[in-house]
Formats: C-alpha cells, sequence, structure tokens
C-alpha cells in the first residue's frame, strides 16, 4: 500500500492518519493519481516530493524519552541454513531466521526495547552497527554479530526503519552517519590520503569449478523461458545493446527501483548476467534452484559480505558478467539513492569495463510498496562502457571514490527516460 512509504501525513506529520481519503488530523484531502503521483490538498506532486516532505517531519517524543512504540511484532534470529555452491565456483553459507517471540517493541532517543513478559532486550544504539528493511521486516544487525528480525504485523517497516535511522542519526550528531547499510558509517573527511597498499594489488581470488560448465544446458532454457514471458506479458524496449562486449568479464551497473530489474536483465540482455541476491532468497528450495541456474549468488546485504566479494570476483574472473545495483536496494520513491561506498570500490579495484545500465517506467510497472503489476512502456538503455583506471582498494581515497561515485550517476542518470517521453 501508498501508506506503507507516506506513513505520515505529509502536512502535519501525525501517523495513522489516512481514513476515507483525508487526514483524520488536519483533514487535508489526498488522492491517489497514479504510482506515482499523489495529490493531497488538491496539490499535485510525484511520491518522492510528499515522501521528503513525510521524512522531514522531526520524531515525537515523550518525557521519558520514548519516540515510538510499535504494535504486534514478530522477533527471530538469525541461524546458519545450509551452504551453497553455485555456477562460477561461488560458495556461501545460508542464513535463515529462527522465531524467537512475538509481542511490541519501543523506540528510545538511545535504544530500542523489547519490553515482552518471556523476553526482554534492549539494544543500546552504541551496539547497532546496521538497520535496513526487507519487505516489511526491519533487520538491526549488531556490533557482537547477533542479528535481530522485527517483522512488522500491523504497521508499515518502512516507517521504522526511517525513524529508528532518525534516532540513530540524531543520537551520533554532530558527527554524520553517510550509510547504514551494509554497516553504520561516518563520514571520514580525514582520509584524504592512501593506506599502503601492501597486499591489495592482486586481487584475485581462488578458482574454484563445482560443475561441468558454467552454461548448463538447463540455464539457458530458464533464460529463453524467462526471455518470453518478459515479451509476451511486458511492454520492454532495449536501446543500445551493442555497448555489451561480446565477450570477456564486464561489470553491469543499473539503477533499482522494482523487484523485476533483475530479473527482466538477466533474461533478456544477450550476455548471461550473474546477480548478487539477497541471501533470504535462497532458503526456499524451488527459487534456489532457479537462482542457482540463473547463475546469482547470496549476500547479506545486513552486514559487510567477504564472501560475496570473493564471489563477485570469482564471476570476473572466469570471464562473465556481473550485475550490480550500486544503490544497494530498491528505491521506495523511484529516486536513485546514494551508491554504495563497497560496490564503488569493488569496480575500481577489478579494472574491468563497467557497462551502465538506465530503466525507465519500471517504478510504474511495480514499485517496492506494492506486489501487482501495471501493464506500462519499459524501457532499458545501455549506455558506452566507462572504464575506471585500476585503484587498489588500499590506494583508495575518498575524493577517488566521490569522483568515480559522480561518474557513475551522471552516466546513469543520462540513460533514464522520463515515462511521458516513453
Amino acid at each position: 500500500m501508498i501508506t506503507d512509504i507516506l506513513y505520515r501525513c505529509p502536512e502535519c506529520g501525525e501517523f495513522e492518519w489516512l481514513e476515507d481519503g483525508r487526514c483524520r488530523h488536519c483533514r487535508v484531502s489526498v488522492r491517489v493519481l497514479s504510482r506515482k503521483n499523489v495529490a493531497v490538498d488538491g496539490q499535485s506532486g510525484d511520491i518522492a516530493y510528499w515522501y521528503a516532505k513525510v521524512r522531514g517531519h522531526a520524531l515525537p517524543q515523550a518525557t521519558d524519552g520514548m519516540i515510538l512504540h510499535s504494535g504486534r511484532v514478530r522477533l527471530s534470529r538469525e541461524i546458519q541454513k545450509g551452504r551453497f555452491k553455485g555456477l562460477s565456483g561461488v560458495y556461501a553459507i545460508r542464513y535463515g531466521r529462527e522465531f524467537m517471540t512475538e509481542g511490541s517493541i519501543a523506540l528510545y532517543s538511545d535504544r530500542l526495547v523489547f519490553p515482552g513478559a518471556s523476553f526482554r532486550e534492549s539494544i543500546p544504539f552504541e551496539c547497532i552497527s546496521a538497520v535496513t528493511i526487507e519487505s516489511n521486516t526491519v533487520i538491526v544487525d549488531r556490533t557482537d554479530a547477533r542479528t535481530v528480525y522485527i517483522d512488522f504485523q500491523e504497521e508499515s517497516g518502512k516507517k521504522w526503519e526511517d525513524c529508528i535511522q532518525k534516532a540513530i542519526a540524531r543520537f551520533f550528531s554532530p558527527a554524520e552517519i553517510v550509510e547504514f547499510c551494509p554497516k553504520i558509517r561516518f563520514a571520514q573527511p580525514s582520509s584524504k590520503k592512501p593506506e599502503r597498499a601492501v597486499g591489495h594489488h592482486d586481487i584475485r581470488v581462488r578458482a574454484q569449478k563445482w560443475y561441468r560448465s558454467d552454461f548448463p544446458p538447463a540455464s539457458s532454457l530458464l533464460k529463453r523461458i524467462a526471455a518470453c514471458l518478459a515479451d509476451g506479458l511486458l511492454d520492454i524496449e532495449f536501446t543500445g545493446m551493442e555497448n555489451i562486449p561480446s565477450r570477456g568479464a564486464a561489470i553491469l551497473a543499473a539503477n533499482h527501483v522494482s523487484f523485476l530489474d533483475g530479473i527482466i536483465l538477466a533474461a533478456c540482455l544477450p550476455r548471461v548476467v550473474r546477480f548478487m541476491t539477497k541471501n533470504s532468497q535462497f532458503n526456499n528450495p524451488v527459487m534456489r534452484v532457479i537462482l542457482k541456474l540463473g547463475g546469482t549468488f547470496p549476500v547479506k546485504r545486513y552486514r559487510t559480505d567477504v564472501v560475496a566479494v570473493r564471489n563477485a570476483l570469482r564471476v570476473l574472473q572466469h570471464g562473465h558478467v556481473l550485475g550490480v545495483f550500486p544503490e544497494g536496494e530498491r528505491s521506495w520513491d523511484g529516486r536513485m539513492q546514494p551508491f554504495k561506498k563497497g560496490t564503488l570500490r569493488l569496480m575500481m579495484a577489478a579494472g574491468k569495463p563497467v557497462v551502465p545500465v538506465g530503466i525507465s517506467g519500471i517504478y510504474e510497472l511495480m514499485p517496492r510498496w506494492t506486489t501487482t503489476l501495471r501493464r506500462v512502456p519499459v524501457r532499458i538503455t545501455v549506455g558506452e562502457p566507462l572504464r575506471f583506471t585500476v585503484n587498489p582498494i588500499g590506494c583508495q581515497t575518498e575524493e577517488d571514490i566521490a569522483t568515480a561515485d559522480e561518474r557513475l550517476r551522471r552516466t546513469i542518470e543520462t540513460l533514464i527516460i522520463p515515462l511521458a517521453q516513453v
């Protein structure tokens, strides 16, 4: 539902606000014009504009320091589920969730509290290393490597992710937080000189081979079936396919607004593209087989995943195309999010051509806050490959990362066509 992202009234900032097309507090009218446009009190704007107003409201706070108290939630913890061996020699541990308890949570100005009758825990902000969201589940990773999954049963998980992140940012102010996932990362203006680069020049990893071929017949069949389904069910047009190298290793980098982004690219591009996919997707046996045949491999989004980086390097060493979404997760409002520093570091260290891709129209097709499809034109524009000077991780400075970020972001933005022009 659209209230998953517009979880507060854009005008008065109250929670639990929308009722019969009006805010129950300030009574402004709300009309959803499309999946990307909303009119509030007669003023039309795209959802990104209204979401920015929602995020701009200050956090509520009671005299005891409590900011929010939730409805019913389910708490789970992380457990190992098994091992994954995929194409291109990738190897990873599969992680799942083990149910702990049901109850509620409270957000305070300096901690998260689970005040259950059978399970009580307080997590100070100093002990939180990352905060992110999958579906309606907020994931809180701790500095002691314990991970808590908070599945919201009665309200928007996005509301809680935003409020937790805002409370943490306020707690650590004036220090500036630039990333909350895969770890809380603070701005470090002092890191302008490269570190010693000993041991960083050769980033090759051990080659492994689990299967006779990286292109088994079942994988080719799956790709053809997916391409036929995409062509028959969706209105997709591709431009610039000649910019994809016909052979050799490359990194494909695209904007990310929908669950379907990776599926469409993997199915319809002429080369086989091997994407990182969130670890939780590999716990369903049927999905695991499909993902394995598609050449994908798991990544833990809520923690710096060294194993996933090694697997990415294995894909490149085997001469394949590695697919990445530099934003790290799907956009909620259709705007491009900040790029993850870890992805930019990998691009510069790998020294492979980076193929920029702009995906247009897919937010209207299926935005993150819904699971239903709406047939609209989708355009995939592939740009000319970018080449970054090989820069070992230990030699990279903040200026190097900022330069690569600006160059890639500017290129992808030029490839995104507004829907009205499609």
